[in-house]
């Protein structure tokens, strides 16, 4: 899953609000999800007009199977920023773990639309596109992942390789 982006601000100090942000992620990467949720719901507490916050906790409450709640987020995140990829990504594996695969494809596609450069996007949307039987976009979507993952992530690489070798089956 992707990492949510930290609060960039140099030379300036963080509002409350943000450190908690910034802990919950520091939480999130270590798995230690329910630190991670209570300083997110923190976060909100005091900005509640941060769509990012929202998805981030979003993407939490995803790993932790709750997925009407994640989705409250995820709304709640796009109803304040609309460009808010995280969101329709999120919006995407939800729908995915529901086996809805033609809604995670039109997920994953808005969540392409803002963020042109993200392989996880593209790697997932390919999957969804194999479970619905179309193997020319899935092989399409995994090979632009391909181009577009670190060449030093060998074990991303992997799993894409893998899945192109099912997707040509």
């Amino acid at each position: 899953m992707p990492r949510p982006t930290r609060v960039a601000r140099r030379g300036q100090r963080l509002s409350l609000a943000e450190r908690y942000y910034e802990r919950g992620l520091a939480h999130l990467e270590r798995g230690k999800l329910d630190l991670a949720l209570a300083d997110l719901d923190e976060a909100i507490l005091l900005e509640p007009k941060r769509g990012e916050y929202y998805v981030t906790r979003g993407l939490i409450l995803l790993r932790n199977n709750a997925l009407d709640e994640a989705e409250d987020d995820f709304a709640a995140g796009l109803s304040l920023d609309r460009r808010q990829w995280l969101a329709h990504y999120g919006r995407g594996m939800r729908a995915f773990q529901s086996g809805q695969y033609t809604e995670a494809i039109d997920h994953f596609s808005r969540a392409q639309h803002i963020a042109v450069n993200r392989p996880e996007v593209y790697m997932h949307r390919a999957v969804a596109f194999f479970m619905l039987d179309n193997a020319a976009e899935a092989i399409k979507d995994m090979e632009f992942a391909l181009t577009l993952l670190d060449p030093g992530d060998t074990k991303q690489r992997k799993q894409a390789n893998d899945w192109l070798a099912i997707f040509r089956r």
